[in-house]
């Protein structure tokens, strides 16, 4: 069953509606001219609203997405038909298990935009790994997602009541795993990559979403 079949067409919506901006700018920030080479093989795991694939496509990179949706991967095509350039942009939309894709070390730049936060630690895990082994030496992997808790008390408060309200919600509409914020810095470093950039986007004045770059050792 597909789990996104109520909320998928809703997306964009909630997004802006519960986050302003944020959630689409931080998707889009890591993607940049200095960042993407025209020629660069890029994977998205899971296709979102879009927009990020879009944009690296717009700078001339190869994109392929892969997302386990029908709604989602029909939502993106849908998207993408739209576009005043579409039949110049280098798109490949794929319907499938991410788990199952398996171009290891073919990617110059892998990117996770609130994906991984969909599952419980164990699963996160898992697909974190495989993904990262899809990134070439000295590539990057680029993820934006709901910023770790860190500061005052009352700032990790803010932090943690609109995180579970918005897991909350997302387990009841498709069944989305509730637990705490990660912080995928580190858990990228075991897989022998260093975080390069990091960039923080605010949402009343409290940073609570953020986007990171991390380069693969060679």
């Amino acid at each position: 069953m597909d789990k996104y079949r109520l909320v998928g067409p809703a997306y964009d919506t909630l997004s802006k509606l519960y986050s302003g901006n944020a959630i689409k700018e931080s998707k889009v920030c890591m993607l940049r001219p200095d960042t993407v080479a025209k020629g660069d093989k890029v994977l998205f795991a899971g296709a979102g609203h879009g927009a990020d694939a879009i944009r690296a496509a717009e700078l001339g990179a190869d994109v392929t997405i892969v997302d386990i949706s029908p709604t989602m991967h029909a939502r993106f095509e849908k998207s993408l038909a739209k576009h005043p350039q579409a039949k110049s942009l280098n798109i490949t939309p794929i319907l499938g298990d991410i788990l199952k894709h398996e171009d290891f070390g073919h990617y110059d730049i892998v990117v996770c935009n609130y994906f991984l936060n969909v599952f419980e630690r164990k699963k996160m895990r898992l697909l974190l790994e495989h993904i990262a082994k899809h990134c070439k030496a000295s590539g990057y992997f680029i993820l934006a997602d709901f910023k770790p808790v860190e500061g005052p008390w009352h700032r990790k408060l803010i932090q943690n009541t609109y995180w579970y309200a918005a897991a909350t919600s997302f387990f009841v509409a498709a069944g989305n795993a509730i637990h705490s914020i990660y912080d995928y810095s580190p858990m990228l470093e075991e897989q022998g990559f260093t975080v390069v950039e990091t960039d923080s986007f605010k949402v009343a004045g409290v940073p609570l979403y953020y986007a990171i770059r991390a380069q693969k050792q060679a």
